[in-house]
């Protein structure tokens, strides 16, 4: 922002066109005649003072305006009216600057890509989408430039490529893609579920000169659909040049992240699927068998049955191709099933194990419990199983 006296000091050096062509034509001045100092004055201020309404003219069809301290000071007030200020906000205040600002294409602009879109404009970068859906009214609503060929999308040479296609698909999509018509060093991105698979993929599919970047947005439209505060984004540099460029562009994409408040974990991808197997993976097959249960919402829920409702909601909310892409495509996934099953069985055994020792005292006792008879064959097929134990 111009100071006051700076800007004092340049209009007094300078004439106000449109009043001297006024004051010429009306007054027979020549172009190389300087008016004087007076007229210079009331020249200088004449728009100033016609806009608040305070000047007057008189019978020689001079314009009559305030001092040179009056209008000082109406300045003043105007330069620190709140008006001003709020153009100054408006103006200076752009979220990016052009070497800050990114090309996103979006491949797979579904759900998610949608989603993770309207951040990206907000923020203020360009954003492209492909999807083999036209989805073209729902890009012209966000703002997005959509394209029904690939071709054309890559074209545009966006900085960056987004995967944001379904783990079972990433394969034939990036064969798909004619990345001869990108740029050499064009960062290529996912955000699957899982981290080996696309990291493993893109190294044999993409030239070397691509840079790579694997990461994991552990959220959802549904769970990010009002903020992404404190929700963790989990990114692993795979593969980035050495340009200062190239180090900016990566880092700009992730700061998109961290500007909407995610909590950031760097981390390889190798780490990133052993703890999803344990936490994301088991958490939909969780989801998955209460589904199979086909549990309802009762008078007297507890809180622990809610949260049990919740889970089964958000789980089937993702397709079951997204379940079976973490079981297929993460190596740790079978381990975590089989201990999940295993887990099951041995609370089985627990709780049985409970029920046949007080069958058992209450045999001695010859009191007799009447269980059902389901029940009560497995009880007898448990007693085998220990008598079998203690055998071997």
């Amino acid at each position: 922002m111009f100071s006051l006296p700076s800007i004092l000091s340049n209009n007094i050096q300078t004439q106000s066109s449109s009043s001297l062509l006024f004051n010429n034509h009306h007054h027979g001045f020549h172009h190389s005649t300087r008016p004087s100092p007076r007229l210079h004055h009331r020249l200088l201020f004449s728009s100033c003072a016609q806009t608040d309404g305070s000047t007057t003219t008189n019978n020689n069809n001079y314009v009559s305006i305030p001092s040179l301290d009056d209008n000082v000071t109406r300045l003043s007030k105007f330069l620190e009216s709140p008006r001003l200020s709020k153009i100054e906000a408006n103006t200076s205040s752009h979220p990016l600057s052009n070497s800050n600002k990114l090309k996103i294409a979006i491949i797979g602009f579904g759900n998610f890509g949608q989603f993770i879109a309207k951040a990206f404009i907000q923020q203020g970068h360009i954003v492209l989408a492909h999807s083999r859906t036209d989805y073209s009214h729902v890009a012209q609503s966000l703002n997005v430039n959509f394209f029904k060929d690939p071709s054309d999308l890559c074209e545009q040479h966006p900085d960056i490529i987004l995967l944001c296609t379904s783990i079972n698909s990433l394969e034939r999509v990036i064969h798909s893609l004619p990345i001869q018509k990108l740029k050499r060093n064009t960062l290529f991105v996912d955000v699957l579920s899982v981290k080996e698979f696309p990291k493993n993929m893109f190294l044999q599919s993409l030239p070397q000169e691509f840079d790579i970047l694997c990461t994991h947005p552990m959220f959802g439209p549904t769970s990010g659909k009002d903020s992404w505060k404190g929700l963790p984004f989990m990114f692993d540099k795979v593969r980035i040049g050495q340009e200062e460029s190239r180090i900016k562009r990566v880092n700009n994409f992730i700061n998109i992240f961290e500007k909407e408040g995610c909590r950031m974990v760097e981390m390889s991808c190798f780490e990133h699927d052993k703890y999803a197997a344990d936490s994301q993976f088991i958490t939909h097959s969780i989801g998955r068998v209460l589904q199979k249960l086909g549990p309802e919402t009762t008078p007297i829920n507890t809180k622990g049955y809610e949260k049990l409702l919740n889970l089964m909601e958000n789980t089937i909310a993702d397709s079951f191709d997204l379940y079976s892409g973490l079981f297929m495509y993460n190596n740790n996934s079978m381990k975590v099933l089989e201990r999940l099953d295993a887990a099951l069985e041995s609370v089985k055994r627990e709780l049985f194990g409970k029920v046949l020792e007080k069958l058992e005292k209450r045999v001695v006792k010859e009191s007799r419990v009447a269980f059902p008879t389901t029940f009560s064959n497995t009880i007898e097929k448990l007693q085998v199983e220990r008598k079998e134990e203690a055998l071997s």
